[in-house]
């Protein structure tokens, strides 16, 4: 043994019937399948390659297994697929000791945590749910912490809603953040799904784009917020981020969320319902991952919500009011019924 391999005992002799299989859990949190048929037994990685379903559960015959979810059918000896959209599945040598079954399991390799990473980069550029859903089930599978994958789909996401996507992001940031809450409360392939479903809402492509920098000495943060005030009145949402990435630089980023919640409540955002809603959101992700995930998204959606165009009215509401004169009277009286009622407050 070495310090990246250990053995461990996955169950007595006589334990599977042919033709059956047993899961394993092993010390670093992996999931490792034993089969036994035709009087040998072969381990092999549990979840699939292909989309993540466990191993244990599809048909063993003929020294071959055969997931039971999309068809893929593996090589137990050597992990070899048969269908060429697939990777191999990995393998661990069994042993007989002592009338017991024992499994050497060796460490994950460090390139194959990367190259998923990768994976996952990709899929999640090309809106690709099944290799965002392969890329998280080897990931977990291969014992990468489930906060290093959010951190890659939150960097993502910022990215991506701040190169090449619009103000209907407020949907796919609360499906991201339902998503990650969900998963929170599963474990195991239920997990898995919650998981790609988040990060199905914050695919899409993301061009590169300048890098926030403060803005030059001297910094106060009244002038600050009097700016961003002004700008989302004017309606230039795109001089906003830089003013809200600067306070954060400078420590104000406790004040940069009330801010940009004052604008919103504006007299002139009365059409703008739905931007109360994703400042709520917004406001959720900060306090889920902080400034350094969320915080390019924050600044920049938060930016386009307060500074966006007036919107055009409807044909019908633009056409002006015109009562019947008998309805006159009573409009008048009501409107004075309510200053009244202000001035009384």
């Amino acid at each position: 043994m070495t310090n990246t391999e250990t053995w461990v005992r996955a169950a007595a002799c006589g334990d599977l019937a042919d033709g059956e299989a047993l899961a394993v859990a092993v010390p670093d949190g992996r999931s490792i399948a034993l089969f036994f048929t035709d009087g040998a037994y072969y381990a092999t990685d549990n979840q699939c390659p292909h989309m993540g379903f466990p191993l244990v559960r599809g048909l063993v015959k003929n020294g071959i297994v055969t997931c039971d979810w999309h068809g893929r059918s593996f090589d137990l000896t050597g992990g070899g697929c048969f269908h060429s959209q697939c990777d191999d599945v990995r393998v661990f040598v069994t042993e007989i000791r002592d009338d017991a079954v024992w499994i050497r399991v060796e460490a994950e390799p460090d390139d194959r945590r990367e190259a998923r990473l990768r994976l996952l980069w990709e899929g999640l550029l090309g809106d690709d749910r099944w290799t965002m859903s392969k890329a998280i089930a080897q990931l977990l599978h291969g014992g990468v912490p489930e906060a290093d994958i959010v951190e890659l789909i939150m960097r993502h996401v910022g990215r991506h809603i701040a190169s090449s996507h619009d103000l209907d992001a407020g949907d796919d940031v609360s499906r991201l953040i339902n998503g990650l809450k969900v998963g929170q409360r599963y474990e195991g392939e239920d997990r898995l799904i919650a998981l790609a479903i988040a990060a199905r809402s914050a695919a899409g492509p993301a061009a590169e784009r300048n890098e926030n920098v403060p803005m030059p000495p001297p910094y106060d943060w009244e002038r600050t917020a009097r700016w961003v005030r002004n700008f989302a009145r004017d309606r230039m949402g795109n001089r906003i981020e830089r003013c809200l990435y600067t306070a954060w630089t400078e420590g104000d980023g406790d004040k940069i969320l009330p801010l940009l919640l004052d604008c919103a409540v504006e007299p002139h955002f009365i059409d703008f319902g739905d931007s109360l809603i994703s400042l709520a959101y917004l406001t959720e992700l900060q306090d889920l991952f902080g400034w350094e995930q969320a915080g390019e998204l924050i600044f920049n959606l938060g930016a386009k919500l307060i500074g966006q165009p007036r919107q055009e009215p409807s044909a019908s509401a633009a056409t002006p009011w015109r009562g019947c004169a008998s309805c006159y009277p009573a409009s008048k009286a009501l409107a004075g019924a309510m200053t009244l009622s202000t001035r009384e407050r």
